[in-house]
């Protein structure tokens, strides 16, 4: 019997306890509505022989946002699955294994979106400005990067690069918009423009979002970025790289100096740092797996967490359990 925490992972917010059945519902309704014309877009010349699935979908997301929360092996998950639904709806964890590596990563990224635009559609009225930034989660090694310093660090490839683009409420409440992971050290910028690109293709989202101020560091200052910000909509706050002897030319660059010097809203750049902070500090910064994809598959499902805490009013969903028993 294998022996597990006796607190989740996530106590450090408001909320402890995660109701269960909430996100397997949530699950349904969106594998109903989108997830499976994703994977019918995604594989449309997928044959239907061999045998059908026996788990659905839904079941299998569940479970990866189970093993996330409360930072699980793939052993111990299936032990406390089965408590919770019986041996009978729950697959051995070699074949979680197997079904979370057919999983393509994109339809991660469109249940986040599903997830943000439910928020979305309940707080437009309440926004106040968007954040982007990119933070980095580790698979594979952990006791390396503890004792490298320096361009050793920056050696390590088996790292996941993921940007996120937060959205900001007048009460101080926060939620992900959306986000889209990469390879160790993938451009920000690259993945960036990506994301702009998906604003302007959502009317409703384009609509909510309208004049709104986009802030990013020095890292976003290039002039393809900010024309995206600004065919989307957007204000873009964003710091521009000058020093005594390379002024500024670009006309776009210079808007944005003139937005900065402008308004004082830049200060509050760094609250998407208290995400980050706030999510790997509650279910870590390290990913149990060897396999890039299923770290990626991992990351996002943190932050579908984040957003279900924001859409359920707490953080943790899950009904009390035992997890001593």
């Amino acid at each position: 019997m294998p022996k597990l925490r006796k607190k989740p992972i996530l106590s450090g917010m408001k909320a402890k306890r995660l109701n269960f059945h909430k996100v397997l519902n949530l699950s349904k309704t969106y594998m109903n509505r989108r997830g499976q014309a994703v994977l019918v877009y995604l594989y449309p010349f997928k044959t239907k022989r061999g045998r059908p699935k026996k788990y659905p979908d839904e079941i299998i997301l569940t479970l990866l946002f189970l093993q996330v929360a409360w930072n699980l092996s793939f052993r111990d998950l299936e032990y406390l699955a089965v408590q919770i639904f019986g041996r009978e709806n729950i697959p051995d964890f070699s074949t979680y294994y197997y079904r979370l590596k057919q999983l393509p990563s994109i339809l991660l990224v469109d249940f986040l979106n599903f997830v943000s635009r439910r928020l979305l559609g309940k707080y437009h009225k309440e926004l106040r400005f968007l954040i982007i930034d990119g933070t980095g989660f580790k698979y594979n090694e952990i006791y390396p990067l503890k004792i490298l310093r320096g361009k050793e660090i920056k050696e390590v490839k088996s790292h996941v690069k993921v940007v996120v683009l937060s959205v900001h409420l007048k009460d101080g409440k926060r939620f992900i918009l959306t986000a889209l992971p990469g390879e160790s050290y993938a451009s920000e910028v690259k993945l960036g423009e990506k994301i702009v690109r998906w604003l302007n293709e959502r009317r409703f989202i384009w609509r909510a979002l309208k004049g709104k101020p986009f802030l990013g560091d020095k890292a976003y200052d290039s002039i393809k970025f900010i024309e995206l910000v600004l065919l989307a909509g957007l204000k873009p706050y964003i710091k521009v790289r000058e020093t005594l002897r390379k002024g500024i030319k670009s006309e776009i660059r210079l808007k944005c100096k003139e937005l900065l010097e402008s308004d004082e809203i830049y200060r509050f750049r760094g609250l998407i740092e208290s995400i980050f902070g706030e999510v790997k500090q509650d279910v870590g910064s390290y990913e149990r797996t060897k396999s890039f994809h299923i770290a990626q598959l991992f990351v996002l499902a943190k932050f579908i967490l984040f957003n279900m805490g924001v859409l359920f009013f707490v953080w943790m969903i899950f009904q009390t359990l035992s997890r001593e028993t």
